[in-house]
């Protein structure tokens, strides 16, 4: 599964650059005139959207030479060779965000009023709440903003302005163990390891190993 979503995306980046590499001049913006300007130009303006966040970890002339000597067949590379790279690539990134969140953990832990549990679960009461707390079988109304430790905001009920509803016993173990430390009218920021998280893999926007702060107010408590 792995290779064919790494074969896949390395596909999309063959289409794009070639999209990218026309005789058009780069001196200024292209001329869409027909649906096939549109479509290539579709395909490098996705392209550009998902290597934006790696930009300081590639280099744009290469990966356009790179597409140039696979289109001749004089690639210095074998695709499982470059499948390797890859992957440890990816697997740099994963160890040095691992590294970037346990350090901000031990400095988070520090700081006044944030209490650590048993688990790794760091917590700061930001507001007390007037109603019943509830248990790990409930199901709870709440509004929440998710952050990354670099301060991305990933997911936010606020910014929808639609709290959400679910089971205590359904969502990540930083959540279950953290809702329950407040009581309804309460509001309190999570601050979840990655083992309380999303784990080893991420998810979606979450990448692999990320801390994650969550700021969290108990709606209410309906089972």
């Amino acid at each position: 599964m792995i290779m064919q979503k790494i074969k896949i995306s390395i596909l999309v980046a063959i289409v794009a650059l070639f999209s990218n590499c026309s005789d058009k001049s780069t001196s200024a913006q292209v001329q869409l005139t027909t649906f096939k300007d549109s479509l290539s130009y579709s395909f490098g303006a996705l392209l550009a959207e998902q290597i934006k966040p790696q930009l300081e970890d590639i280099d744009i002339a290469m990966v356009t030479a790179a597409f140039r000597e696979a289109l001749s067949d004089t690639s210095q590379l074998t695709m499982e060779q470059c499948q390797q790279v890859y992957m440890a690539f990816n697997e740099r990134k994963t160890e040095s965000l691992a590294e970037e969140g346990v350090a901000f953990l031990q400095e988070n832990a520090t700081k006044e009023g944030v209490q650590t549990t048993a688990s790794g679960l760091q917590y700061k009461i930001l507001q007390a709440g007037t109603g019943e707390f509830p248990t790990a079988e409930s199901t709870v109304t709440v509004h929440y903003t998710g952050t990354l430790i670099d301060g991305t905001v990933f997911d936010s009920s606020v910014e929808r302005g639609e709290p959400i509803s679910f089971p205590l016993s359904g969502v990540i173990p930083g959540w279950t163990e953290g809702v329950q430390l407040i009581n309804v009218g309460g509001k309190i920021e999570l601050t979840i390891p990655y083992e309380l998280g999303y784990g080893e893999r991420g998810s979606g926007p979450i990448p692999p190993r990320s801390v994650l702060i969550f700021e969290v107010e108990l709606i209410s408590i309906e089972a």
